[in-house]
């Protein structure tokens, strides 16, 4: 049986792999490392609004965006809705104590996809 942290790490390496061929750039892996700053300062809704706003599905906004909103789905059963705006809405809903235990959760994961960008950094 694996820990939350091994699954976290896990998790967070599958999307190194999958988001970035295992090859991250230098820009994007720095803003990777200054997304847990943005999520401490601003919270985890305005930062994850923020990041639906560059409208770069490809590029390294949208990747972290869908990056955060999968790990939280698999813990969070009402932010498992199908689009991104539904998300967000989802989100702004959650009672404050849900809310709280999901940022601690984006930053739990985030501590490993730093890790790994910064590992596979090209």
């Amino acid at each position: 049986m694996q820990t939350k942290e091994q699954k976290r790490s896990q998790f967070a390496l599958e999307q190194i792999s999958a988001h970035f061929n295992d090859r991250v750039d230098e820009e994007t892996a720095n803003f990777i490392v200054g997304m847990p700053t943005m999520i401490l300062t601003n919270g985890l809704g305005q930062s994850m609004a923020f990041l639906l706003s560059k409208k770069d599905p490809q590029g390294k906004y949208g990747r972290v965006f869908d990056i955060i909103r999968t790990w939280l789905e698999q813990d969070f059963q009402e932010l498992g809705v199908p689009s991104k705006m539904e998300f967000l809405k989802q989100f702004s809903r959650l009672d404050q104590s849900v809310y709280l235990t999901a940022q601690k959760e984006a930053l739990a994961v985030l501590q490993w996809l730093k890790r790994y960008a910064r590992a596979f950094q090209q």
